[in-house]
């Protein structure tokens, strides 16, 4: 598995989401932020509330965050291989500014979203901004740690 670039990239995702939801979690919380960006994933599925206060609600949150968390993680492993691997911790940062700018101020903004029209505050900006960039280092560092093997994959 930690050959193969897709599935590396995959569990590096997921591990680098739960690393960022060790920090996200006290902000939620003690009310700091008022959701989870796993809950503006589940929020693709069902109505808002629901997402925050129901077992099903947290399922689903779970879910579509490792999900698209895995996902991202693939992604990143690909660029890679097009980059290069010099400086993986740097294009990990990178990568999570990225994702605030492109998921959180993007994506959020769809119509999709049910959760797009709660209003944030500064604070929640720059806290999420701040996981994402958790996310990104961890991506970058877990990637440098254990993923050479993945990086030096040749395609069949």
């Amino acid at each position: 598995m930690l050959r193969d670039r897709f599935l590396f990239g995959a569990l590096a995702g997921v591990v680098a989401n739960s690393i960022m939801d060790l920090f996200e979690f006290p902000f939620w919380k003690f009310g700091v932020i008022k959701y989870k960006l796993g809950h503006y994933a589940a929020s693709l599925f069902m109505a808002a509330e629901t997402t925050h206060h129901t077992r099903i609600g947290s399922v689903v949150s779970f879910l579509a965050d490792n999900i698209y968390s895995a996902l991202l993680g693939v992604v990143f492993l690909y660029l890679l291989s097009f980059t290069g691997q010099r400086f993986i911790l740097a294009k990990g940062l990178i990568y999570g500014l990225f994702l605030w700018f492109f998921s959180y101020g993007g994506l959020r903004s769809l119509s999709v979203v049910q959760l797009r029209k709660v209003p944030t505050e500064t604070w929640d900006i720059l806290i999420q901004l701040f996981l994402h960039l958790v996310f990104g280092l961890v991506l970058g560092w877990f990637t440098q740690k254990y993923g050479s093997a993945a990086l030096d994959e040749k395609p069949d």
